[in-house]
């Protein structure tokens, strides 16, 4: 037997300012004597576990999981859509949080054993948890989403998707609005996702519970039973009503003339005209709750027209939903008789969605009693998840969120003068960050929907690098301690932006990903990983933009921990849950890749010059270059040509400019400004102007003043192993050992590189493209233990792929040729030829969008066909759907190819598919 033990008492709410999300637990097991540790040796420890999990529990392999992931994505892209921001809530909630919120069904809660503390108890749903954060917070107004598991002491049928561990997904909106137009939009997400699923055919029921207490009056049921008899209305789409009657009269102790009576309306499901008719019952009519609650069901069902929902609504007074806290509009979405060809007999797994108005819930944990009205709809992820698995496939369709540059452009377009952005960082701090979109700071810039879509493809092509190799995601702040970037860039120190003294921390604006990166490893002790990483960063350089260079500008990073490998990716992301990014937010930041760990000399290494090959080769840039080096190769050069130590971080910042300027210029800098002798500086010359491959490995390993540096031997021992590597991997010939390589920042350790695009040959610009390199990094042993308060080390390998660099060679290219570039990824135009079929077009374009086809319809009442078939040409949208009066008697829609101007009549139930096969791309 294993007791369930809080951690401590300041872990549960409410007690305590801080809530952490996740803690660890250690379970002991429980003898007579109360806890005692489990010793290997032991009786208990001999004896052999039972391999099983717990019942209405499972484990879910690596094939579901994915599937999952997949279902789970597309429900949050649905959320997203509607504007909802994410939260999160303990797993266990105080007991008395919980109690007389779920009338009958409250006997399903897990209760947590007394152990002389708080009652506890593990959450039963999302909502009443939800409940009491707004609460808590003082929160009035709020549209979230919660994707987290619930428990429920439940009878488990696991074959139908009921298990006694689940997740449930649930999308609410808190606040004080206009009637049902939160309800309504409830209803049309629902009916979004079953749609976007394509589970097959489903009805949404909906009801009040006010029209139900009406009822219940006028058939002369106490009010004291109306809960009680609610719950067993509750089971009409389980069981016959002869059943239900029979509870009613032989359980509940009704009447059977009430019974009856009750049976009359309960059996009734239909939509407007059947609340026409009971708005004119005699009986009905004259029950104030009864009215409201028909009243208020009739706007409903006018709003669901206008979504173009009705269809797939049934007004249900059998609908009763047994949960104490529901006040009004209830809903309940079941899946019709599924047919599928893999199984004998059709699935049937019950309802997939519910919800409904709880106007009273939160004022039952407000110490006032101060009411937050709220709606809400909760996805059965567990059962649909069922159906997926017997039919072993997910196809589902994916909606993008709002690209954050698309709205600071729709700002400009519109002369919006501010933005007010909200992301998973500004949440957390209650701040939110306001953008002022007429103001632009130098060295930075505005992107077009043409730059964006070029954007789109490099980041593309990154990320998908980066996973390719392993690398999983974080994030850190934009801004860091002043000291945590202090003496870590050498002499580019002085281009770091620092933040104002306020009488608080002293900050700066973060100069790179890796700094960051090594940081946030000594802060949480890890000491493996392998990550990329996209952000902006900032620097105070001269920009110029023309050749890719700003002071606001993004990072593609990749690293390893033990070898960490570094690319920083520079995209913004805005998201709820920090998961989901979208490609308008990636284009924006630096992309770092980046290993850190204790691994095997060089492997990791040379695999981060492997990325940055897959990558410029998949980017068809032109020619290019990596070269590669090693700081100990330097340091050792340094110090047989007389450097002093001290001057060995100064003279290696004179070095990195050999790429830049010719050497007479560094030599000239070396003597003049560093105090350098000039025969050091020239011997120095006779090393650094040096640049091969294996053979000038081997000639260096054999060099009489080289060979006996300890530092240098050293680097030239590995960077010939890492030749070794680099032949295995096919990539040799773009790569160049370079003795100029310096690359001026002070943390690096190792193996260093950079690639470098090589003479541009372009048939439409008479100049090269001159951009610079392109991608750099390298090792940086020593960086985490400069954190670290024992000073212990890390060992990181890492490489920036330069963003900014590659899109102004791509800008450019695509300025000078006459490529279109689209900037949507709309399938098809709705059009009409005729006048007066505005409404046929927005019936059609509703009917696209709910199946996932991404549709667009010009904003005029009567457009001519020229002008609809025009912007098709001008935008590059293939497909355009035209709908005529003749059409519309026919049934068909006329599809036409704008390429090459063929048109086909389809009929309208096919057109979905006929879109999807025309722009599909293999």
């Amino acid at each position: 037997m294993l007791r369930v033990v809080p951690l401590a008492a300041g872990w549960l709410l409410p007690r305590g300012p801080s809530v952490p999300r996740f803690s660890r637990v250690r379970a002991w097991p429980l003898g007579h004597g109360g806890l005692r540790p489990w010793r290997a040796g032991s009786a208990e420890a001999g004896r052999r576990s039972v391999l099983k999990t717990p019942k209405g529990t499972r484990d879910h392999p690596p094939a579901y999981t994915a599937l999952r992931d997949r279902l789970l994505a597309a429900v949050v892209t649905c959320f997203k859509r509607h504007g909802a921001a994410a939260i999160d809530t303990p797993v266990l909630e105080l007991r008395e949080t919980l109690m007389g919120k779920y009338g009958e069904e409250a006997k399903l809660i897990y209760e947590l054993q007394d152990q002389g503390g708080e009652l506890l108890a593990l959450r039963y749903d999302l909502t009443v948890p939800f409940a009491r954060y707004l609460a808590m917070n003082k929160i009035t107004n709020m549209k979230r989403y919660h994707i987290a598991k619930v428990y429920r002491r439940d009878n488990p049928a696991t074959t139908r998707g009921r298990y006694r561990e689940f997740y449930q997904c649930d999308f609410d909106i808190a606040g004080q609005f206009d009637p049902m137009i939160p309800d309504a939009e409830c209803l049309k997400i629902v009916h979004e996702i079953l749609s976007d699923l394509q589970l097959g055919d489903f009805l949404i029921k909906v009801n009040d519970r006010r029209i139900l207490n009406g009822i219940f009056a006028v058939c002369g049921i106490p009010e004291s039973k109306f809960v009680t008899v609610c719950c067993t209305v509750d089971k009409l789409d389980k069981v016959p009503w002869e059943e239900v009657r029979g509870e009613m009269v032989g359980e509940k102790g009704l009447s059977p003339e009430a019974a009856d009576h009750i049976g009359e309306y309960v059996q009734l499901h239909g939509g407007l005209e059947l609340i026409e008719r009971l708005l004119q019952d005699p009986k009905l009519s004259q029950n104030k709750l009864a009215k409201e609650g028909l009243g208020d069901m009739k706007l409903l069902f006018e709003y669901l027209t206008l979504f173009g929902i009705t269809g797939k609504i049934s007004f249900d007074l059998s609908l009763a939903r047994g949960l104490d806290y529901y006040t009004g509009v209830i809903f309940e979405a079941v899946l019709l008789q599924q047919e599928n060809e893999h199984v004998e007999e059709p699935v049937s797994v019950g309802s997939v969605a519910g919800g409904g108005r709880y106007d009273e819930l939160v004022g039952m944990f407000d110490p006032k009693g101060r009411k937050v009205p709220c709606v809400g709809v909760s996805i059965g992820i567990e059962r649909i998840f069922s159906i997926l698995e017997q039919r072993m496939k997910a196809e589902m369709l994916y909606k993008k969120d709002p690209k954050l540059l698309k709205q600071l452009q729709y700002c400009e377009d519109t002369g919006i003068p501010l933005a007010a952005i909200v992301g998973e960082q500004e949440l957390t701090d209650g701040v939110v960050k306001l953008r002022d979109v007429a103001t632009r700071v130098e060295g930075t810039r505005d992107y077009s929907p043409k730059q964006m879509a070029i954007r789109e493809r490099v980041f593309n092509a990154i990320i998908s690098c980066f996973k390719r190799h392993g690398a999983e995601v974080i994030d850190t702040p934009v801004f860091e301690l002043k000291e945590t970037l202090t003496g870590k860039y050498g002499e580019d120190s002085k281009l770091i932006y620092d933040l104002k003294d306020q009488g608080g921390e002293l900050l700066s604006l973060r100069y790179d990903l890796t700094v960051p990166f090594a940081r946030y490893l000594a802060m949480n002790k890890i000491t493996n990983i392998k990550r990329y990483h996209i952000a902006k960063v900032y620097r105070r350089d001269n920009p110029a933009m023309t050749r890719g260079r700003y002071r606001e500008f993004y990072q593609c990073t990749s690293a390893a921990l033990g070898w960490v490998f570094q690319c920083h990716f520079t995209c913004v992301t805005y998201t709820g849950s920090g998961t989901f990014l979208t490609e308008a937010a990636l284009a924006q930041l630096p992309q770092d890749f980046d290993i850190a760990g204790q691994f095997d000399p060089m492997i990791p290494d040379a695999e981060c010059l492997k990325i940055v090959h897959e990558i410029l080769s998949d980017l068809q840039l032109g020619d290019f270059l990596i070269k590669v080096n090693d700081r100990r190769i330097l340091d050792g050069m340094f110090a047989v040509c007389g450097v002093p130590d001290s001057k060995f971080r100064t003279i290696c910042s004179s070095v990195d400019k050999l790429d830049k300027v010719p050497w007479e210029e560094v030599r000239g800098e070396m003597v003049g400004e560093k105090g350098l002798s000039p025969e050091a500086a020239d011997h120095i010359g006779e090393y650094v102007q040096l640049h091969g491959g294996l053979e000038l490995i081997e000639r260096l390993l054999q060099d009489p003043k080289l060979s006996q540096n300890k530092l240098a031997k050293e680097g030239l021992g590995d960077m010939k192993l890492l030749f070794e590597y680099l032949t295995l991997f096919g990539i040799t010939g773009k790569i160049s050992f370079d003795l100029s390589l310096a690359r001026g920042l002070d943390y690096y350790t190792g193996v260093i590189f950079e690639a470098v695009l090589l003479q541009q040959e372009n048939e439409h610009v008479e100049e090269p493209v001159s951009v610079g390199s392109v991608a750099g990094g390298g090792r940086y042993d020593g960086l985490v233990g400069m954190f670290d308060p024992k000073g212990r080390k890390v060992p990181c390998v890492g490489v920036s792929i330069g963003i900014e660099r590659i899109f102004s060679i791509l800008e450019q290219r695509v300025e000078a040729s006459e490529e279109k570039i689209r900037t949507t990824e709309t399938q098809v135009l709705v059009a009409s030829a005729q006048k007066k079929l505005l409404e046929e077009r927005l019936k059609l374009i509703a009917e696209l969008w709910d199946a996932g086809i991404k549709a667009e319809v010009l904003y005029k009442k009567n457009p001519k066909l020229l002008n609809q078939l025009q912007y098709c040409e001008d935008t590059g949208i293939p497909l355009v759907a035209i709908v005529g009066e003749q059409e519309l008697k026919d049934g068909v829609v006329k599809l036409r190819v704008v390429a090459t101007r063929e048109e086909v009549n389809v009929r309208r139930e096919s057109l979905v598919e006929e879109i999807r096969m025309r722009t599909s791309h293999p």
